[in-house]
């Protein structure tokens, strides 16, 4: 288990604590991957952590895109159904 520290590491945004959670969700990947993997060298392992991070941002992308989309359509079912309730209204 390797410990990167968060020393002179600053993100706007960010606060200490956060900073620290982000870098332990690293180093839990790095590990695991290094666990499963058997590679030893830290560049390769930053790399394979750093492709499965951004997967799965995209998955998250993905399904916040779908669920957007989604809610639009309702949003928009909601509102055409309220008009022709309205429009009946004498």
């Amino acid at each position: 288990m390797r410990r990167a520290g968060c020393q002179a590491i600053s993100v706007d945004g960010l606060g200490e604590l956060e900073i620290f959670s982000i870098v332990r969700q690293i180093e839990d990947k790095i590990d695991e991957i290094e666990a499963k993997t058997k590679i030893v060298d830290n560049s390769k392992l930053a790399l394979l952590a750093a492709f499965e991070f951004v997967s799965e941002l995209n998955n998250l992308k993905n399904k916040s895109d779908t669920n957007l989309e989604a809610d639009s359509r309702q949003i928009d079912e909601q509102i055409k159904k309220l008009e022709n309730a309205l429009g009946k209204k004498p």
